[in-house]
């Protein structure tokens, strides 16, 4: 056991040395995320204007739609104009009930009143749902012959509440999963001291009594450590220091977070014996995990949308949008559903790259 902290104390001696794994691992990451919160922190839980929706109504829909906001005095109902209308919902004309159908057909208007108070659209929309519950609610009235006074002024259609979760944060999120996956730039390193390259440390290690395998692990376990603390710094510096709460006390974040932790050091450990120049490691690290983000929507929720609406199967695949989910569902929605199939899959990609890895160590020679 002693053998084996002297080990990891001397690797991680290693990684400190190394200033190019100080800036990826720790520099960097806090300046992303304090960019990213710069830019976006202003567009979390901002309050959303609601257009008014473009309506055509019959005339005999008129009066409806007129007492949905209480009137600061009562009109005279014999001279109001009944060809207009327009209140904090909607606005709009009457019209006959053909050319109204037309225009809606080129989305001129967002609906159109029958007479009956039956309701036409050609889309769905926060507009065309609050003017259905309203006509809903005047039939009602009618129906039951009650007073106009039985209708509620005082109804708000739209509240602004103290949600947790805003649509940026999956940009958040994609960010925080590509910053657990930043083991990969120390485990990279692992097949430059395992695989005789021209460097002198690499035959010291092909000289050593220890087994490739033992090695490997040991170094694997060494990156664990080092990711998990850069881990807790960053989410630290975000929540301490930015100011933005991402993460809830959940213990759910632990098998996720190592989960995540283990696979972005499966995939750097690959990548570094595979590869054999270190600024093609570097390279394809980089390249590797900014592509994976840019899937998730780190740079724009917009290109998950996209994707998600063409061929929705590389979400499923995909580590940092399957570790963004599961923070974004954790965190901000308390949903468990998928938790446990996306750990598996993430300890399986580990699994077998560590495999990979090891073996094509064993068949290089000093």
């Amino acid at each position: 056991m002693k053998r084996i902290l002297t080990y990891i104390k001397y690797e991680l001696k290693v990684f400190l040395g190394n200033y190019a794994s100080m800036f990826w691992m720790i520099a960097f990451p806090l300046l992303l995320l304090t960019i990213y919160t710069f830019f976006f922190s202003n567009l979390r839980f901002g309050e959303v204007e609601l257009e008014k929706a473009s309506v055509a109504y019959h005339e005999e829909a008129f009066m409806p739609l007129y007492f949905v906001e209480a009137p600061k005095e009562m009109p005279n109902m014999e001279t109001l104009d009944k060809s207009y209308i327009e209140n904090s919902l909607f606005k709009g004309k009457a019209s006959e009930k053909d050319k109204a159908l037309e225009a809606l057909k080129t989305d001129e208007i967002d609906a159109y009143v029958d007479k009956d108070l039956s309701l036409v659209i050609s889309k769905n929309g926060i507009s065309q749902m609050i003017m259905d519950e309203v006509l809903t609610t005047a039939k009602q009235i009618s129906s039951l012959k009650l007073p106009l006074t039985a209708y509620d002024f005082n109804r708000s259609y739209t509240e602004n509440i103290s949600e947790k979760y805003s649509p940026i944060d999956v940009v958040f999120y994609a960010l925080f999963a590509m910053i657990s996956l930043y083991g990969a730039y120390l485990s990279g390193t692992i097949g430059n001291r395992l695989i005789v390259r021209g460097k002198t440390i690499a035959l010291r290690y092909a000289s050593s009594p220890t087994s490739k395998a033992r090695q490997v692990m040991l170094g694997v376990a060494t990156s664990f450590l080092w990711s998990l603390f850069m881990v807790a710094i960053t989410i630290a510096y975000s929540e301490f220091i930015l100011k933005q709460h991402f993460f809830s006390p959940d213990a759910n974040n632990i098998p996720l977070i190592m989960s995540a932790i283990i696979f972005g050091i499966s995939w750097g450990l690959f990548l570094g014996t595979v590869i054999k120049k270190e600024s093609s490691q570097t390279a394809a690290i980089i390249s590797s995990l900014l592509i994976m983000s840019g899937i998730s929507g780190m740079f724009s929720d917009g290109i998950r949308t996209l994707i998600q609406r063409t061929f929705p199967p590389i979400l499923k695949i995909n580590p940092v949008s399957l570790i963004s989910d599961e923070l974004l569902k954790v965190n901000m929605l308390g949903n468990y559903s998928t938790l446990a199939e996306t750990v598996l899959k993430l300890t399986g990609y580990s699994i077998i790259l560590i495999i990979i890895s090891i073996l094509h160590i064993r068949r290089k020679r000093a």
